[in-house]
């Protein structure tokens, strides 16, 4: 019976080991996730905060083409990433301040590295990636 109670506890304390190793993917994994999803959304360590919806929500380029904010239409949910340049092409880093909303707070960071992970120049949307921060942002550009 003692040897059946250890065995079962060594079980247990494995599978939970490994269910606590499984549960959060690394941050390559997630920057995969993210850059292959296509979609236009804002994600926080794999998990999409908001999503744009055309029919529901609007993307708005500031005038300097470096800030770039995905709202719905009445404004309460959305999120903005303030750069430092206009994000085109696959590589290139920028600075970039984040700010979003929860649904209790609104949540901001401050100069983070994004790196463009995807760019498609026909319909004008970026992916951006924060590696350090595990935030994924996807704008669409003026051009």
């Amino acid at each position: 019976m003692k040897k059946l109670c250890m065995s079962l506890r060594l079980s247990a304390a494995m599978a939970i080991g490994m269910a606590l190793s499984g549960c959060v993917p690394d941050g390559p994994a997630l920057e995969q996730e993210f850059r292959d999803s296509g979609q236009i959304c804002f994600s926080v360590k794999g998990k999409v905060i908001h999503r744009y919806d055309p029919l529901l929500w609007q993307s708005v380029t500031g005038l300097n083409s470096c800030e770039f904010t995905v709202c719905d239409d009445n404004m309460s949910d959305f999120y903005t990433l303030r750069c430092s340049g206009v994000p085109r092409e696959e590589g290139e880093t920028f600075k970039c301040d984040a700010t979003w909303s929860t649904y209790s707070d609104i949540k901001r960071k401050k100069y983070l590295e994004f790196k463009v992970v995807k760019a498609d120049r026909t319909s004008g949307v970026v992916w951006l990636w924060c590696s350090s921060a595990m935030i994924g942002a996807a704008v669409m550009t003026a051009e």
